[in-house]
């Protein structure tokens, strides 16, 4: 039976890794493959068994180096992300709201509505616009649409505060 090393030093790191003081964990990783090295010797090439030996004395030596101590960097959240956090996971959150309701970005351009409202109309108009634009670029890979996923973020909040402001 043969046994990978790297698979076994692998497994290892799931717990370790997760841990606050990481450099002592890591440590106690290294040993710990040092002492599955020696259980199994009897079962790995002498290869192997000087692979996971040399596995652990990296590990080591990355402790030693300062490689483990450095914090770890946090994702920055992109607009999107924070658009789709505060309206249920949805980026086209002007769908469910009813400032503009029958309105979409697939059919802005042709959807007639009875509000007998043109701001209303306009603002609507706009946010879906936008929310197209966006949509295209991000669909096709043509580059950044983040400018025009703003543009749609701040043109629905427009539509949804008139609506609010004009309902009182």
């Amino acid at each position: 039976m043969r046994l990978s090393p790297l698979v076994l030093a692998l497994g290892l790191l799931a717990a370790p890794a997760s841990a606050q003081d990481t450099p002592q964990k890591m440590l106690d990783m290294a040993r710990q493959v040092r002492a599955q090295a020696e259980q199994l010797r009897a079962h790995l090439s002498p290869e192997d068994y000087a692979d996971m030996l040399a596995q652990a004395a990296q590990i080591e030596q990355d402790v030693r180096d300062g490689g483990f101590s450095a914090p770890v960097a946090r994702e920055p959240v992109t607009l999107s992300k924070r658009i789709a956090d505060a309206h249920q996971g949805r980026l086209d959150w002007l769908d469910g709201e009813a400032a503009c309701v029958g309105y979409g970005w697939e059919n802005h351009r042709t959807f007639v509505s009875n509000y007998g409202d043109p701001e209303r109309d306009r603002l609507c108009r706009k946010a879906f616009a936008h929310f197209e634009t966006y949509f295209r670029i991000t669909r096709d890979g043509a580059g950044a649409g983040e400018p025009h996923l703003a543009a749609y973020d701040e043109a629905a909040r427009a539509a949804v505060d008139y609506y609010a402001a004009r309902r009182r």
